[in-house]
């Protein structure tokens, strides 16, 4: 009879801990305005995104940085600013494709006021591929070190990073005004970074 009741409560405790860890997972650790994910804790973040995030003034450069080396390379045919984009697309906003209304000209329109601005004065000059392909993991790593606290972080850093999402989204990515934008289901479920290798 000892033997049943032990067995019974180690089947017993076997079963609340699975359920315990089941609602654990479900749980959401952080919530956005923005919308359309799940979060993650602090603890789960990559070491490599948190160590090699840039500042809010350097993202800034790091997004302009890439949208002219993508519409220069796109206009030359190519395909690496492409890849780039797209690498990020998924990695942020799950596995799409692009708008099907995209053209070469909506990579530069609509200028963001939040970017450091283009000078109409001179020809800006464009970036290699190897400075696009930082530009993207840059991204990704301010993405990933400051999101998850995104309400309590500085107003600038909370606008760059709903700005910086939003952009991208409308730009490449939805439908303004016809589409809502939302990052991916498991946006911050994993590492940002994890696998990632050269877009191009």
């Amino acid at each position: 009879m000892d033997t049943v009741w032990i067995i019974s409560a180690i089947l017993f405790l076997i079963m609340m801990v699975s359920l315990y860890r089941y609602v654990s997972e479900q749980k959401e650790h952080f919530h956005s305005s923005i919308g359309g994910f799940n979060g993650i804790s602090m603890a789960s973040l990559s070491t490599q995104a948190l160590d090699s995030a840039p500042t809010t003034s350097e993202v800034k450069n790091h997004y302009k940085a890439l949208l002219i080396y993508a519409n220069d390379d796109i206009r030359k045919q190519g395909t690496c600013g492409l890849r780039i984009l797209a690498d990020f697309r998924d990695r942020v906003y799950g596995k799409r494709d692009f708008r099907d209304n995209l053209i070469a000209d909506d990579f530069l329109a609509n200028w963001p006021k939040w970017l450091p601005p283009m000078d109409p004065t001179i020809e800006e000059p464009i970036p290699d591929s190897t400075v696009a392909v930082t530009a993207e993991s840059q991204m990704l790593a301010y993405l990933q070190k400051n999101f998850p606290q995104e309400s309590e972080v500085d107003e600038q850093t909370g606008s760059t990073l709903r700005n910086l999402i939003e952009d991208f989204a409308y730009r490449f990515v939805f439908k303004k005004g016809k589409e809502t934008m939302q990052v991916g289901p498991d946006f911050l479920r994993y590492p940002l970074l994890k696998g990632w290798r050269n877009p191009c």
